[in-house]
């Protein structure tokens, strides 16, 4: 079963570790803001940052879901 979505409480590996997603932005032209979201579609990730319960951020292609 493949993911549809990716939300807030969402697992992650990033190059900081494993990490709860805690907030989303899907941002524009690969900005660092941009709109504020509780869910994406898993296809959206790279167009997004993405806020870590460990106090970093990364953009959507330095996140993968654990």
């Amino acid at each position: 079963m493949s993911r549809t979505y990716i939300k807030i409480g969402t697992k992650v590996d990033s190059r900081f570790g494993e990490a709860k997603i805690t907030g989303i932005e899907l941002c524009k032209d690969g900005e660092k803001y941009g709109i504020g979201m509780d869910k994406i579609f898993v296809e959206d990730k790279d167009r997004c940052t993405f806020d870590m319960d460990n106090g970093h951020w990364a953009y959507g292609y330095q996140v993968e879901v654990a």
